[in-house]
């Protein structure tokens, strides 16, 4: 495995993932491309079961700038990557970016909804892990990162 696609959107829980793609992608060597879309802005729906997108404050460049200093501090090796979703759904983009990428795996955080919450938003993990062509390991915000490298693997087999 050679290319590791995670994705953020800024947010803390969508950098939980970062620690958990950085891990694997040092213990297998491979490159690690970091992927934020930034969402079209959205028109307002009103109604009891509304919810609206928050419209980015932020422009590409602005994002870039942001993922730019985040990965300088934490995986400088990194690409990183700002795309539009230019009227795709989120998860449409990740795919397509991931092909285009030749990512050999998709690493992402999910925020764990369920119900009407997952009924009325959808869920982009599960959207990328059903439509993906590559696997796709999804964190929870909850997980601790794991520790990919030769020692965790020595250790569990010693036992």
């Amino acid at each position: 495995m050679n290319r590791i696609l995670v994705t953020t959107d800024g947010s803390e829980l969508g950098q939980h993932a970062l620690s958990h793609a950085q891990g694997l992608a040092q213990a297998l060597g491979a490159e690690l491309i970091v992927l934020s879309i930034q969402t079209d802005p959205l028109v307002p729906v009103y109604g009891e079961y509304a919810y609206a997108m928050p419209t980015p404050t932020e422009t590409m460049d602005e994002m870039k700038a942001g993922l730019e200093h985040l990965l300088h501090e934490r995986v400088p090796e990194g690409k990183i990557m700002v795309e539009r979703a230019q009227g795709r759904h989120v998860s449409r983009a990740i795919l397509d970016v991931a092909r285009e990428e030749g990512a050999q795996m998709i690493v992402m955080t999910t925020h764990g909804r369920s119900g009407l919450g997952r009924a009325l938003l959808g869920s982009v993990a599960q959207a990328v892990a059903q439509h993906a062509a590559v696997p796709v390991l999804l964190i929870k915000g909850d997980q601790g990162p794991v520790a990919w490298g030769k020692s965790a693997t020595a250790s569990s087999s010693a036992t």
